[in-house]
């Protein structure tokens, strides 16, 4: 989950600076707010997809490009 939290981050962060024109001119203090919140979600999220899936979108799309074969997403069922 690390990798699809890094790109999902580095997207979202990119374009709400960008799109609020904020980009370059809000300071460390006020960057650190939005920051926050938006990593919050991200581990409730985390927790969430994980609880269902053995590991990430992006993680799955790795490993899937690597083995050269779709790789099973779900966690297994507990016996």
């Amino acid at each position: 989950m690390a990798l699809t939290n890094y790109l999902v981050q580095s997207l979202f962060f990119t374009w709400f600076f960008r799109l609020t024109h904020t980009f370059g001119k809000v300071g460390s203090a006020m960057g650190l707010i939005p920051t926050f919140i938006f990593f919050a979600a991200q581990i409730f999220f985390s927790v969430w997809w994980l609880e269902r899936y053995q590991f990430g979108p992006a993680e799955w799309l790795w490993r899937s490009l690597t083995y050269g074969k779709w790789q099973s997403m779900r966690r297994p069922l507990p016996s």
